[in-house]
């Protein structure tokens, strides 16, 4: 499970562990986590 702090307190979300992600399932993790696509890509 991966965790984020935010403001309104602490999210979290299980990350697949798969060579690959099909874009849909990362863009399902990204929405469940808060994070944008742009703060995503800026981290890699």
């Amino acid at each position: 499970m991966v965790k984020k702090e935010t403001d309104a307190g602490d999210v979290g979300c299980v990350v697949p562990l798969h060579g690959e992600l099909a874009v849909g399932t990362l863009a399902g993790i990204l929405k469940q986590a808060g994070v944008s696509v742009a703060d995503f890509v800026a981290k890699l």
